[in-house]
């Protein structure tokens, strides 16, 4: 079957034809692991997973690389502030010391992948960290200078964008508000404001790698375009990331790349929206996020929020909200309830062929678990466990889980909730909070449906 994906580049829905009829090569900007990922962060990586397991439903290998950002992303996605690793060493404490970097992203990296397993997100193919890909950096930027499109100042390397005539002219690309003065310093030594670091020379007592421009790190877009050409050659099929990534960091991206070694970057570039959180999108810049151990404070499972994402196409951003979270774990639980009390019903596939169409445009989960309530009504596991090899809603193994929870909760704890389901039964609000405070405070917790209320150990 034909599968549509939205290219940013040319702003439109298209016709994926991959580099290789048998193999998808797939790079997906990672984490930059000074900090714990946020709910807005992970959504990147939930997209890329669909994405992933949807060329997979259809036939494809997919290698896919995600990078580790651990040096050269400044507090400003424009190349201008603070080092973000840096700031974690100042925040915990640790030495200016290439050997303190490495702790603190060590530390941040494994909460990282602790993230995607919670989330059952499939682990990349590979990988790699920034700090360890100096030598493809130094020699990307040898290249641009060798064709004077990089120039020198007092404090770094810079691409000259007036070099690249396409520069903010690529159909979806649009160059965001980037004014001197306003969102970045005035710096008299850049030929262009646009112009963007490719190198970055070390201040004193900071910590470097030695190069032959000078000791320094690598700018945060430079590392991308080498580490991407390393692991998948160029040009590679699909590019992804979240919808902030396309006016300055994608931007420059392509730009090095192509100006470097005259051909596409990536045949494919695919943006996710935003979670948003109150006016604006979620940001650890701005300490407005929330992290998958906040949701598994308040009782919500990683795969509720997984489910919560799918309910929305990848591009239609998202408003939180803990009511929205709420309604999604009960939907996805009840979901779980029917799919482990039903015996195996029909095998006829409900709205022939409704499964793969709606992952092959565009990647359409929201449809594909509309189908999914029409299967589990008609009890058609068969053709459910075929769909969660694109929704990754680990239905099969969730349900066991869900099931042996609740049969296992203590018969004390299960006559309190047969109380309380009395008490609201009434409408006796008082005592049906007091009860379920009683049931928490035992170590479990009360979900209620809208059949009857789910008990289990508290996360």
């Amino acid at each position: 079957m034909t599968l549509q994906l939205f290219n940013t580049l040319t702003g439109r829905k298209e016709e994926f034809r991959p580099i290789s009829p048998t193999t998808v090569g797939m790079y997906t900007c990672g984490p930059t692991v000074y900090n714990y990922a946020h709910i807005g962060n992970l959504r990147a990586y939930v997209f890329a997973d669909i994405l992933r397991r949807t060329l997979e439903y259809n036939g494809y290998k997919v290698k896919h690389i995600m990078n580790i950002t651990d040096i050269g992303h400044l507090t400003s996605d424009a190349d201008e502030g603070d080092d973000k690793m840096v700031k974690a060493l100042k925040r915990e404490g640790k030495p200016m010391t290439l050997a303190g970097l490495k702790d603190v992203a060590d530390k941040y990296t494994e909460a990282f992948v602790d993230d995607l397993d919670a989330l059952n997100i499939e682990r990349p193919s590979e990988m790699p960290r920034a700090s360890e890909h100096i030598k493809e950096d130094v020699e990307l930027i040898q290249i641009l200078d060798a064709k004077g499109i990089a120039y020198r100042t007092s404090d770094g390397i810079y691409f000259d964008t007036s070099r690249f005539p396409e520069y903010g002219t690529r159909g979806g690309f649009k160059l965001g508000d980037l004014k001197e003065g306003v969102r970045v310093s005035v710096n008299q030594e850049k030929r262009n404001p646009r112009d963007f670091s490719l190198w970055k020379f070390a201040h004193s007592g900071l910590p470097a790698f030695p190069s032959p421009f000078g000791p320094g790190f690598p700018g945060w877009h430079i590392e991308c375009s080498a580490m991407s050409r390393k692991c998948l050659d160029q040009p590679f099929d699909i590019h992804t990331g979240g919808i902030d990534h396309i006016p300055i960091h994608h931007q420059n991206e392509i730009a090095q790349s192509e100006a470097a070694y005259e051909v596409p970057l990536a045949n494919y570039w695919i943006h996710n929206e935003f979670v948003n959180m109150g006016d604006g999108k979620m940001a650890k810049s701005d300490d407005n996020f929330i992290t998958l151990q906040t949701l598994k404070d308040h009782g919500i499972h990683p795969l509720a929020y997984r489910y919560w994402l799918l309910t929305a196409h990848y591009r239609s951003p998202l408003n939180f909200t803990w009511k929205a979270l709420e309604a999604a774990q009960n939907s996805y639980f009840k979901l779980l309830l029917l799919f482990s009390s039903n015996t195996p019903g029909s095998s006829a596939i409900i709205k022939d062929n409704a499964i793969p169409l709606a992952v092959s445009s565009d990647l359409n989960t929201a449809s594909v678990i509309a189908t999914v309530w029409e299967l589990a009504k008609e009890r058609n596991r068969k053709a459910i466990l075929d769909a969660d090899r694109v929704l990754g809603l680990d239905i099969e193994n969730q349900s066991k889980k869900l099931s042996e929870e609740m049969n296992s909760v203590p018969e004390d704890i299960k006559k309190l909730a047969l109380t309380r389901e009395d008490a609201r039964r009434i409408k006796d609000f008082k005592k049906s909070d007091e009860l379920r405070a009683r049931i928490q405070k035992e170590g479990f917790e009360v979900m209620d449906t809208d059949s009857d209320s789910i008990v289990r150990k508290k996360l």
